[in-house]
């Protein structure tokens, strides 16, 4: 009678412990909303899941720097979702991702761009990121296939449209204009600024700027507002704009193929958007390794990576997923895909951040005629080195 009274006890315990809800484990989460919304996403994660999550969203020019000053302030968040150049920001302490952690249908290539030396310091969820040419089919019904071209179509614009505009000052833009000339800033583990290619690329660069074809006080925001409301015909974005042009300009959205430039291809760097953990989040404790873990399993899983495609219109790094929409491709997806065969990848060593910071002085200081072409271009060179140099 006593053993049955007992496990009539134990019983009801149990019963009062599943009744009780478990503590949920709360991860906090930052990233650059104007690229990618992931909201939909990550209900689908807190809908099965016991982890709540804090979600903050950034404009992507201030990502990085509320990153680093919240580092200094020992304030970084459990989870970040950057490019991948980010992952090389020793300040940030990211931490090293188990091997297990890694879904097995993640693509080579996009597990390329997450490693840091010799270890992974992101997880890929999104592939590509490289800048493209959209256009407004309304005012340009073919689009020019080289610069030549495209500048004379100006004359066909009504008075009100301008032709061109991008992130002028933003150096990820200037990219492919050096690429033209076979330059990229870092090559071989070595800063690659101050060189003929450089020099000719600045000059062309500033010369978009003198004629007025481009306006370099409209930044990112400005270029995009005046795309989608139809006061450009072109705009240089990146992928990750796709599916926002799409639903703002519906079938007058066009895309192609950055344009040629006496004779020689545009190359434009391409990456992945990662996952990441700073602050050595994953080890901070069991509970929150669980949930970091269990967060990072269903953004790689299959389902989580054709909503990738299907809600933001961008490239999953599952390589099954990537083949079904490589087999069937429409023609805007097949320009995306071509061009990102034609890009080059961008590095995530530590020393990007500095060439980033060293290309922006030399590039205002051209601008502003404190130097000409060649002294920038060497300008940049010497502020990087001694960045450097510094550090060590």
């Amino acid at each position: 009678m006593y053993l049955k009274q007992k496990i009539l006890v134990v019983i009801k315990l149990s019963v009062m412990l599943l009744a009780v809800p478990i503590h949920a484990q709360q991860l906090t989460i930052a990233y650059g909303l104007e690229n990618y919304n992931f909201q939909q996403i990550f209900d689908g994660f807190t809908a099965n899941n016991s982890v709540k999550l804090s979600v903050r969203q950034f404009k992507n020019n201030e990502l990085k720097s509320t990153l680093l000053q919240s580092a200094n302030m020992k304030q970084l968040p459990d989870i970040v979702i950057v490019p991948a150049d980010f992952i090389g920001l020793t300040e940030l302490n990211f931490s090293s991702i188990p091997k297990n952690w890694l879904h097995p249908e993640l693509s080579k290539e996009s597990l390329k761009s997450a490693m840091v030396e010799d270890s992974y310091k992101g997880i890929p969820i999104i592939y590509g990121n490289h800048l493209l040419l959209y256009y407004n089919k309304s005012f340009v019904p073919e689009p020019a296939n080289n610069w030549k071209a495209l500048l004379q179509q100006q004359a066909t614009l009504p008075e009100q449209v301008g032709l061109i505009g991008w992130n002028y000052l933003e150096m990820y833009w200037f990219i492919p204009f050096l690429g033209v000339f076979n330059e990229f800033p870092y090559q071989n583990g070595k800063i690659n600024l101050d060189n003929q290619g450089m020099s000719r690329a600045l000059a062309w660069y500033r010369s978009f700027s003198e004629n007025k074809i481009v306006d370099k006080d409209c930044g990112y925001e400005c270029n995009d507002n005046k795309f989608v409301n139809g006061k450009l015909a072109y705009t240089i974005n990146g992928s990750w704009a796709f599916n926002h042009y799409k639903d703002e300009l519906k079938e007058t959205l066009g895309v192609a193929l950055l344009p040629n430039y006496q004779g020689q291809r545009m190359r434009p760097y391409f990456s992945s958007h990662v996952l990441a953990f700073p602050n050595n989040s994953i080890n901070q404790s069991a509970e929150k390794r669980e949930a970091i873990n269990a967060f990072a399993l269903y953004l790689q899983q299959q389902s989580s990576q054709l909503a990738i495609w299907q809600q933001m219109r961008s490239l999953p790094t599952n390589s099954k997923i990537k083949q079904q929409l490589i087999a069937d491709a429409d023609s805007n997806l097949q320009v995306i895909l071509e061009q990102l065969a034609q890009s080059e990848p961008m590095p995530t060593d530590r020393e990007m951040a500095i060439i980033w910071e060293a290309m922006l002085k030399g590039v205002n200081r051209y601008m502003a005629d404190i130097f000409d072409n060649e002294k920038a271009a060497e300008y940049m060179q010497y502020i990087a080195d001694r960045s450097i140099n510094h550090e060590q």
